[in-house]
């Protein structure tokens, strides 16, 4: 009797060494940065106004608090002050990783009471918050070995930032657009990319002054191709998980985000942000530079 295949126990081992494997911060960092940046903008945004009126259904994780509560305008204002104490505490890298999470816990508040005090709502925070949560969990997982490399002043150039964090990222923005993706086609059927609803749309509600507005409007064919090649890159989109197909990915959603926001008032310059960030080479492309930097300066003190 031959002994048992070891094939799955060595896969299994290869790919929790390749989840792994530490990388220098400097991408991650540039996420992080962004994150926040995306927090602040939310801090500040006078966008929050109570409006009266029953609900009906759960739109966020607050559905389960009082009505009073949900209406309260102190409720903003703490998940606010929360948010940018959270900011300014990370920023500085201070209590971590409880400013990590003071961030994520404000920011996921603040949008909550927003989404719950509003007859109609987009999700254009939803990907950044998702975001703050993961980079939350990391900070809380290597919180002793990311406080020595600042204690040290080590953070620049100790490999700290394990592949896993990238790749559950692109694995959240992958299956956020796949699960838009297949809600349309769940709803509309192949029929939603007739072009005839984003003529409509874009007749309506798009920038009278935009050259996309003009095209969208005036040509059904031009329409068309556009819808469905939403379709295709937005169900696709859990396949950026498959390294040589991301960027083709990233190029299609961040071409779709740019259409979008030339066309309409839709905030999805965030998503358009983060998309790109880890659809595209944007990792490789820094980690070449970080490369190419360390050797210049090691070639200049030698």
């Amino acid at each position: 009797m031959s002994p048992p295949s070891t094939d799955n126990s060595n896969w299994l081992s290869r790919w929790i060494d390749h989840l792994s494997g530490r990388s220098l911060p400097h991408f991650n960092q540039l996420v992080v940065w962004c994150l926040l940046a995306t927090a602040a903008i939310l801090a500040v945004w006078p966008m929050f106004q109570i409006r009266a009126g029953q609900r009906h259904g759960h739109a966020t994780l607050l559905f389960w608090l009082p009505d009073a509560w949900l209406d309260s305008p102190a409720m903003f204002w703490l998940f606010r002050v929360v948010l940018t104490a959270g900011i300014v505490l990370w920023v500085f890298n201070r209590a971590v990783p409880w400013s990590c999470w003071l961030t994520t816990i404000g920011f996921t508040g603040l949008w909550s009471m927003h989404v719950e005090n509003t007859y109609n709502t987009s999700h254009i925070f939803h990907m950044a918050n998702m975001l703050l949560v993961i980079q939350s969990i990391w900070y809380t997982a290597d919180s002793a070995t990311i406080k020595d490399a600042l204690a040290t002043g080590s953070f620049w150039t100790t490999p700290l930032v394990p592949r896993w964090v990238s790749l559950a990222s692109i694995a959240y923005i992958g299956l956020f657009h796949t699960a838009a993706g297949l809600s349309k086609l769940t709803e509309s059927g192949p029929g939603w990319a007739s072009g005839t609803s984003l003529q409509i749309w874009t007749y309506l509600w798009g920038y009278s002054w935009s050259p996309t507005t003009h095209a969208i409007v005036g040509s059904r064919t031009f329409t068309r191709i556009l819808q469905i090649a939403t379709l295709v890159f937005e169900t696709a989109g859990v396949l950026a998980l498959v390294p040589r197909l991301r960027p083709w990915i990233g190029l299609g959603l961040v071409g779709f985000y740019i259409g979008v926001l030339a066309t309409f008032d839709y905030g999805f310059q965030f998503n358009a942000l983060f998309t790109g960030l880890y659809f595209l080479p944007c990792e490789a492309w820094i980690s070449s530079w970080v490369a190419r930097r360390k050797t210049h300066i090691s070639a200049k003190v030698g």
